[in-house]
């Protein structure tokens, strides 16, 4: 609860003086939620894990097994949701009734969330800019550099005059892992000269995080263009398509060095649409790639955004297999444009109490703790959606289609508090 996976992961190492890279996981966690995943730990006695689980906050380790195979980015074939939206406002269930059964049946555009490009003022996809063109001290900088108003402010000032040991002190250990990462290198190496080797240092996940989140912003404004030009009534010329499976497991193998969480692998050969077969597809089989060297790219004119686009950051899709280091190699994989959630249900309740549990989470269960019922004369209103969505697609798009407001966390802060004080 209120931890993303890398952090709980870099917790359980540090307290069990181990590498990161000892831990698997088939998908990421978002810090907005209380969340359940498998976790895989190489050569690490369930005892262990069972001793320092007591001593981490706000996570609960169990359900311990052992198998042959690690977990891995890829593996995951979707991931179930259970949202409430509290202080609904302006609808009521026979008014917003037409919208849900849009959702149910209709989908939203499968764009990547703002929490793919991170929440602080620089954003990952321009970090991943920079470690594409191998721009190294470039990158640290962008990762280092101060944040006004941030919880890291005084670590940052500290780096900027050199001192590192002392920035190392004062940056925070749960939400800094990157910064953490190159300080506790440069103190190592007693200066910043190596600025490569300082972002080799930063958990593998998250470096290619950096990447994926350029390959995302450039599928996004792809996407853009595709619904504005074309909309979704269905496949045209030009498209490219592979038929959708609905929650499917992406082929981590055949792509290893591209981005993983995307729903079809580089290796999997898209059909053209032409004017002859338009009409044996739906515009859930139409897809758009994250670009890459290994890719088909839609033959209309969309294709032109990956290029121009890319032109203006100093790169081009062709060049994403030249990278110095065979990592930052990407190959690119296939995205589906819509996407339909399934086991889509929702649900009306009343509360009065700010506090209230809504919903039932994994450890309510364990601790045998009643299922929340609505409160029949309660004076607030809201809404519990539950559903399943394939891998890598984001529930906050879902929302947004739904609310047509801004997802983003601050925003939402901002609106429950102006709730509450109502």
């Amino acid at each position: 609860e209120n931890s993303d996976t890398m952090d709980v992961l870099g917790q359980i190492a540090r307290k069990l003086r181990v590498k990161p890279r000892a831990f698997g996981t088939a998908g990421t966690k978002d810090k907005r939620g209380i969340t359940v995943q498998r976790c895989s730990a190489h050569r690490i006695d369930h005892k262990r894990l069972i001793g320092i689980g007591r001593q981490l906050r706000g996570v609960q380790l169990g359900n311990f097994s052992y198998g042959a195979e690690e977990l891995r980015l890829g593996q995951l074939a979707g991931n179930r949701f259970c949202i409430v939206l509290r202080y609904v406002q302006g609808a009521d269930e026979n008014g917003l009734e037409p919208v849900l059964e849009a959702l149910r049946n209709t989908g939203f555009i499968n764009y990547y969330g703002m929490q793919r490009f991170g929440t602080q003022s620089i954003s990952s996809h321009t970090v991943g800019i920079a470690v594409l063109k191998a721009d190294w001290p470039l990158v640290i900088d962008l990762i280092m550099r101060p944040r006004p108003g941030d919880h890291s402010e005084a670590a940052r000032a500290l780096y900027m005059q050199g001192d590192f040991a002392g920035a190392l002190r004062a940056m925070p250990g749960r939400s800094a892992v990157a910064e953490r990462a190159v300080l506790q290198a440069f103190v190592n190496a007693g200066d910043s000269t190596n600025a490569m080797a300082a972002f080799g240092a930063i958990p593998r996940n998250l470096r290619l995080m950096y990447v994926h989140a350029y390959q995302s912003f450039v599928w996004n404004a792809a996407t853009s263009l595709r619904i504005s030009l074309f909309g979704v009534s269905g496949a045209v010329p030009g498209d490219l398509v592979i038929k959708a499976k609905g929650l499917s497991i992406a082929d981590a193998d055949a792509d290893a060095d591209a981005d993983n969480d995307t729903q079809v692998a580089s290796d999997t050969e898209p059909t053209l649409v032409t004017v002859a077969n338009a009409h044996e597809y739906t515009i859930y089989d139409v897809v758009l790639p994250l670009p890459g060297w290994a890719v088909r790219y839609p033959e209309h004119q969309v294709q032109n955004v990956y290029k121009e686009l890319m032109d203006n950051d100093g790169l081009s899709p062709a060049s994403m297999d030249k990278h110095p280091m065979k990592e930052y190699r990407l190959a690119g994989a296939y995205r589906h444009v819509v996407v339909r959630p399934r086991d889509f249900t929702h649900q009306w309740m009343r509360f009065t109490d700010d506090t209230a549990t809504l919903t039932q989470s994994d450890s309510d269960k364990i601790d045998g703790k009643p299922l929340p019922v609505s409160v029949p004369e309660g004076i607030h209103v809201a809404l519990k959606l539950a559903f399943d969505l394939p891998s890598s697609s984001y529930a906050t798009m879902l929302l947004r289609e739904l609310m047509r407001k801004e997802t983003a966390a601050g925003h939402q802060s901002t609106l429950s508090s102006s709730n509450k004080a109502n």
